[in-house]
């Protein structure tokens, strides 16, 4: 009889539960959000990814352009460029960066939940130019070089001061190359990239994760220069590499 009423009572509050509906969106709600939760901080992460993509990929042109643009001197003769000049230049790349903290450091999280300061980012400028050795007719050189950050792990990609009888600089298959009489100015930025959600686990979500960031310019030199040297100025120190 005890037995009965027990099973009566367990089919009952079975029923019960089956007929309410009282508590489905609250499940449906919290199955979802995780899910939801990923697809946006996912969708905020790569956009920021793409902007600060954008942003070196600008800052690069336009410290290519404006290397290609200094210069001083009589109008009708080939201008010179000073070491006062590029260092200007390299400064002005720091406030062209803006918030990116180009030549600043940061706070990278580590798998064992420590923190390491790194540096930010490096810029390097390179002046390739026509090899004027006999033997390597058509060929180029790379002149000289100037560097700008603290992230001095970062080195030049595409070849050092002094490498001759090179085809031009740049990535494979997009080579860049000067032409005959005047130089090409190539700029490469290597920046850190930090995501606004960091991950330590890149097998995980790769693009939320602490990543080497890329970025090459190159610009014609726009007048008439005197490629001899970069002329130095007492009391200013070269940033070289």
């Amino acid at each position: 009889m005890i037995a009965q009423r027990l099973t009566q009572r367990a089919r009952c509050t079975l029923q019960r539960l089956r007929d309410d509906r009282s508590g489905l969106a609250l499940i449906e709600f919290a199955l979802v959000t995780p899910i939801m939760l990923v697809l946006i901080t996912g969708g905020v992460e790569l956009a920021n990814y793409s902007i600060t993509s954008m942003r070196l990929s600008a800052l690069a042109l336009q410290v290519a352009d404006n290397a290609s643009r200094i210069g001083s001197g009589d109008p009708l003769a080939a201008k010179k460029i000073t070491e006062a000049q590029v260092n200007d230049l390299l400064q002005g790349a720091l406030a062209q960066g803006g918030n990116m903290n180009i030549n600043g450091t940061y706070s990278e999280k580590q798998v064992s939940g420590s923190n390491v300061n790194k540096n930010k980012a490096r810029i390097v400028i390179s002046s390739l130019e026509p090899d004027t050795h006999t033997a390597h007719v058509g060929r180029n050189y790379i002149h000289w070089q100037r560097c700008y950050g603290r992230a001095t792990e970062y080195t030049p990609q595409y070849g050092l001061e002094g490498v001759d009888n090179i085809t031009g600089m740049g990535p494979t298959g997009r080579q860049v190359f000067a032409p005959a009489g005047t130089a090409v100015i190539f700029v490469e930025v290597h920046y850190r990239y930090e995501p606004l959600f960091p991950l330590i686990r890149p097998d995980m979500f790769g693009m939320m994760t602490y990543k080497d960031m890329n970025s090459v310019a190159a610009m014609v030199v726009r007048d008439d220069r005197d490629l001899s040297q970069i002329y130095p100025v007492a009391g200013v120190t070269a940033s070289t590499c």
